[in-house]
């Protein structure tokens, strides 16, 4: 045969309520045409469970192939783990012995197939595979997909498959793949909203009003499944890396937190078309997407990421969008360069955005004197290389920049997202100090940037979540935090980084925090993230805003510029 059919499972444990898409393709050695052809699938659970012959409350994933071939003391060939059966094994081997002395005296050929069955490399099938009858396999599903229910639990699925011309014959003979039983997932942990009283004073109704505009802000690199499929989370079960399998978990927790404000990096334009998107919709929320402008190979296609900004569209409206591609920007800069350091200014041109949003309250009775607040919502993403600390700096910067220009107008300012700089870095410094030296710093400066930077700014940034450390009764929360930098200790956990990359910053003249996420201890990460309770590799973080009064903050009705950044405007 010219061509064969491969088919892969995106795991080979399958999880209760995860949708199980397997991978088909057709593949032609000769190079020749291949004919039209369809496909026919039908998914079938094994009816028996069986369970392990040592541990009784353990269900079998493995089976001595001896045992198997010549059906040998079946309840006794299963075992829950290779090492289960290898701690077993030498009473294992004794039954083999007695087979054979049986075989003997009875059938010769048989026997010496028994004593050929004594090397471990013969007896373990990892594939778990069972004593197979047609009359103990259901039929459950007859599509490409299949999303396994409780009823699966603990059982074995098969797939079966075959391709089929244009006529309806057989392209390619019926096949099958076989999974591990069917697991359930493990519970998520619960994060609550810690409430911060300003300087650790007790909440005081009197000094607020009923009218004030409340709301939340979630911001959360999700871990494109683009970086998850590379191979860097070795120590992750590769069950528990499946897309179909973290986006559900991504999903319930997001929708757990129950922010009016989110803003996710790293989510795959595909993902958001067909996942948040419609999945946020139903729960409530508008939204907005801002591809990279690079995409890259991954799993067979090309492939790319971006920022996703969600906002429950009873409490806001937008009324301005901005699109900002950090690979523009750098164009105008460069053109200022010396000649000589132009060869160099390569490193500028990257695909990192920013998706930026003024949100407008409707008139009701949320917003005081039925003033139409409005805020500035920024979300971003920076490029992530260490050793580019000048390209951090530089679309730090840039975004900063231009939000200036917004914050100019009296309009509230938040910046969300993974900025892949540590609290100790210019671009942390720049933000929250509004201005920076890192030439005085020793940061190399290869294209000769740093000149032509305005590297200073006049906007009261803060991070939010520098209020835990003026916030009494959290000792906990504080015991999280990074007491000199006033960040949380990490929001990224792998087991060869921990350090703080993800930020929520606000304008303290506009906003006050009055809750926040709860931070995580290492403890309850394990080894890393993600992992089979935490579905990406950063944390969420998350803070609840009340807008100050409008004695306490000057409002004016100044529109908002059409063009920050001279980039356009969408």
């Amino acid at each position: 045969m010219k061509w064969t059919v491969q088919v892969n499972l995106p795991s080979d444990i399958p999880v209760v309520g995860v949708e199980i898409i397997p991978s088909v393709r057709v593949i032609n050695p000769a190079l020749e045409d291949i004919p039209a052809h369809s496909f026919s699938f039908s998914w079938y659970r094994f009816l028996k469970r069986i369970a392990c012959s040592v541990h009784c409350d353990k269900l079998a994933t493995v089976q001595c192939a001896c045992c198997a071939r010549l059906n040998l003391q079946v309840e006794e060939s299963y075992h829950c783990s290779t090492s289960c059966f290898l701690n077993e094994w030498k009473n294992h081997l004794e039954r083999h012995l007695r087979a054979a002395e049986t075989f003997n005296t009875n059938d010769g050929q048989e026997a010496r197939k028994t004593r050929s069955c004594g090397s471990w490399s013969a007896v373990v099938y990892e594939d778990a595979k069972r004593w197979e009858q047609e009359k103990e396999w259901m039929k459950v599903g007859s599509s490409k997909y299949y999303i396994p229910t409780m009823d699966d639990i603990g059982a074995i699925l098969r797939l079966e498959y075959a391709a089929m011309d244009s006529k309806g014959s057989l392209f390619f003979p019926i096949s099958t793949i076989q999974t591990k039983p069917v697991i359930v997932a493990p519970d998520s942990i619960s994060r609550c909203i810690i409430q911060c009283p300003l300087n650790g004073q007790s909440f005081n109704p009197k000094g607020h009003s009923s009218t004030d505009l409340t709301f939340s802000v979630l911001s959360y690199n999700i871990l494109a499944d683009m970086y998850a499929s590379m191979g860097r989370h070795s120590y992750c079960p590769t069950w528990a890396l499946v897309w179909e399998y973290r986006r559900n978990k991504l999903l319930h927790e997001i929708i757990q937190y129950d922010a009016d404000i989110i803003c996710l990096q790293e989510v795959q334009d595909v993902h958001f078309e067909n996942f948040f998107k419609p999945e946020l919709t139903k729960c409530g929320y508008s939204a907005m997407y801002k591809k990279k402008t690079q995409p890259i190979y991954s799993k067979g296609q090309s492939t790319i990421d971006g920022c996703a900004t969600f906002y429950r569209h009873k409490l806001f409206k937008e009324i301005m969008k901005y699109e900002l591609e950090f690979g523009k920007t750098a164009s105008k800069l460069v053109e200022a360069l010396e000649p000589h350091l132009i060869k160099d200014s390569y490193r500028l041109f990257k695909d990192n955005v920013a998706l930026v949003a003024i949100l407008e309250t409707p008139n009701n009775e949320r917003t005081h004197d039925f003033f139409q607040s409005r805020i500035c919502v920024a979300n971003t993403h920076i490029f992530a290389n260490i050793d580019c600390p000048d390209v951090k700096l530089f679309q730090v910067v840039k975004l900063v920049t231009g939000l200036e220009k917004i914050v100019d107008c009296q309009i509230p300012l938040l910046i969300c997202g993974d900025f892949n700089s540590l609290p100790s870095s210019d671009p942390h410094r720049f933000i929250v100090t509004g201005r920076c030296d890192p030439i005085s710093n020793g940061v190399e400066d290869p294209c000769g940037i740093f000149n032509h930077l305005k590297l200073c700014h006049s906007i009261p940034l803060v991070s939010a979540y520098a209020s835990f450390l003026v916030t009494l009764g959290v000792e906990e929360q504080q015991k999280r935090m990074n007491t000199e930098a006033n960040e949380p200790q990490f929001t990224n956990f792998t087991p060869w980084f921990s350090g703080t990359l993800d930020y929520i910053f606000y304008t303290a003249d506009s906003l006050r925090v009055e809750g926040l996420l709860e931070l995580v201890d290492r403890e309850s990460l394990g080894a890393g993230i993600p992992s089979t309770i935490w579905p990406s590799d950063h944390i969420a973080l998350m803070a609840n805003f009340r807008l100050k009064p409008p004695t306490r903050f000057k409002r004016c009705s100044q529109p908002p510029p059409l063009d920050p950044w001279q980039i356009g405007s969408k």
